[in-house]
């Protein structure tokens, strides 16, 4: 089963000229929004891991580990 699921030489060099094909760049877009949207989405992604991070900081000098301290 797993045979069928290989790709030839032929289709992974057909895939790799799509890939650097400018007619064919859309295909390859994880997300389709534009240049404008992928970047809003690139920085709320970086926002969001900021303010997760200072969260975190934060959490941990409320709540300190019960384990810390103990070797």
């Amino acid at each position: 089963m797993l045979q069928h699921l290989k790709p030839t030489e032929a289709a992974i060099e057909k895939l790799a000229l799509a890939e650097t094909d400018p007619a064919q760049l859309a295909r390859f877009a994880p997300v389709r929004w534009g240049r404008p949207g992928n970047l809003a989405l690139i920085v709320l992604a970086g926002g969001l891991g900021l303010i997760h991070a200072a969260c975190s900081a934060a959490w941990r000098r409320v709540v300190p580990s019960s384990s810390h301290g103990r070797h």
